[in-house]
């Protein structure tokens, strides 16, 4: 919620209408109402006036016109923040646990959320939202830890990826607030609210067991394991658990991957595909509320169609693989935002949704495929750096919108994120293909693996139909064993 706050607090006001002219009879004024945009830009201050000042950061703090690019800059900050979240998670979660620091995480999003609703200037607000990004960044990543480590090799991807719903239901519970409370302050203030309450959840989680492994607290590990298995109606299996402290010890860096040719072209293309997939979804995202149509219309949209793509996702992932969905999602988004560029309207917004169905997917499930890339000793690393690197392509995108302050730039930006985006899309098909494949415990593994295949040139696979995700079972794994060709090899 903290993060889809920016939807509805900083919302264009010219667009929205939030404004009036100060002698109804003004002809001039009352042409520029009716204007595509409903921008008063031109018009003198004293021919017209807010309608509520308190809608919008933007109408209040008068972050319009040429001072609009400010308000991109806000959500830039948010972003930034959220760099500096996933950098101090990476740390504190290994030394304090995933339970702690969501506790943590939690009070902070929520004192950062209270204080920003009753920040007086905009510099004040701004600097809060630097705070909230951090705090919103941690608390996503331990959630999700706590959520997905319990759970099995076989159904963790799926859970994964099943965890956006849940993002999707905060978005839709955003949207309620700020159209039955149409006041900035006040969304900014509900939205906290539950944050803060959080951590009176916390006593019923229990704590990760690959983190009390990896500390030599193995009976807190199995203890919580016997209890999840006891809830679920089940038991633990009569089998060892694992070695986690010597796991941990043997963690790889990102050096090792770097100094790794096939590692190196793996996490770097990975890298690029996190990136400009974060950056396509908030970008479009962003920009619904400067297109044609209410803001809570074109968000309730939006947040619908994005769960009808994480749908689609799970469906094409369990049979296609992770590389296929990857790609066809980050190329729809891409594709989508170049034609946002070329047109307008209500068309436009009908692009920006599928761009929003695509990058939404491709979120979802770049960081799932970069593990199943990589051996399991330098996993832990490379998704650091795609958390980081997602965080910066959100980032990019409110930045990139600060062009379109400038005449004639408006499309500058759906220019930008839509060939990048393909690009990343293309480039992914130089990685192999991993379904159905295991994940190798260690780089050397990896190596002797690779180097034990026969050496051939890149084969580009066939790109499969859409009724290849109607075929059964045994004809979708023949499908897989005729191209399992590794693209990566030499």
């Amino acid at each position: 919620m903290q993060t889809y706050v920016m939807y509805f607090v900083g919302v264009e006001p010219f667009r929205q209408g939030f404004w009036q002219c100060v002698e109804p009879a003004d002809s001039i004024c009352l042409s520029a109402r009716k204007s595509i945009g409903h921008s008063a830009c031109h018009l003198a201050p004293d021919v017209w006036d807010w309608t509520n000042r308190g809608q919008s950061i933007a109408s209040e703090w008068d972050l319009v016109c040429g001072n609009a690019w400010k308000l991109h800059l806000v959500h830039a900050a948010f972003f930034a923040g959220c760099i500096i979240g996933v950098t101090t998670f990476a740390a504190l979660s290994q030394h304090l646990g995933r339970k702690k620091v969501l506790g943590l995480s939690a009070i902070l999003a929520g004192l950062s959320g209270l204080a920003s609703a009753a920040a007086p200037a905009y510099w004040w607000y701004m600097g809060l939202r630097v705070c909230s990004g951090a705090a919103a960044a941690s608390m996503t990543l331990a959630a999700r830890a706590l959520a997905i480590e319990p759970i099995g090799p076989t159904w963790r991807g799926m859970a994964g990826v099943a965890s956006c719903f849940f993002t999707i239901l905060g978005g839709l519970v955003t949207i309620l607030i700020a159209f039955l409370v149409p006041s900035w302050r006040a969304v900014s203030f509900l939205a906290a609210v539950p944050c803060i309450m959080y951590p009176a959840l916390l006593p019923s989680l229990y704590e990760s067991s690959s983190w009390l492994l990896s500390v030599g607290r193995k009976g807190e590990a199995i203890a919580g394991l016997a209890a999840i298995a006891s809830a679920n109606k089940t038991h633990l299996p009569d089998l060892p658990l694992g070695n986690s402290t010597a796991a941990r010890a043997e963690q790889k860096g990102m050096l090792v991957m770097l100094r790794h040719a096939r590692l190196r072209k793996r996490l770097l293309i990975m890298l690029a595909v996190s990136a400009c997939a974060s950056q396509v979804y908030f970008g479009v995202s962003l920009s619904l509320q400067d297109m044609a149509g209410a803001v809570y219309v074109n968000q309730a949209a939006g947040f619908a169609i994005e769960s009808a793509g994480c749908a689609l996702a799970l469906l094409v992932m369990t049979r296609l693989g992770c590389r296929v969905t990857v790609a066809y999602s980050i190329l729809q988004g891409g594709t989508a935002c170049l034609l946002c560029a070329l047109t307008s309207g209500g068309l436009q917004r009908v692009w920006a949704l599928a761009g929003r169905f695509g990058a939404a997917s491709a979120v979802s499930l770049a960081q799932l495929y970069l593990a199943e890339l990589l051996s399991s000793d330098v996993q832990h690393a490379a998704l650091a750096a795609a958390a980081q690197a997602s965080q910066l392509g959100a980032m990019a995108a409110p930045a990139l919108m600060m062009l379109t302050q400038l005449p004639s730039a408006a499309s500058v930006p759906f220019f930008v994120w839509g060939p990048t985006a393909v690009v990343a899309g293309l480039l992914l098909w130089l990685l192999p293909d991993t379904l159905g494949a295991s994940i190798p415990t260690s780089v050397q593994d990896m190596g002797e693996a690779l180097s034990s295949a026969r050496r051939l040139k890149i084969k580009w696979p066939r790109w499969p139909g859409v009724r290849q995700l109607f075929k059964n079972k045994n004809q979708s794994s023949q499908w897989t064993r005729l191209n399992d060709i590794d693209p990566d090899q030499e």
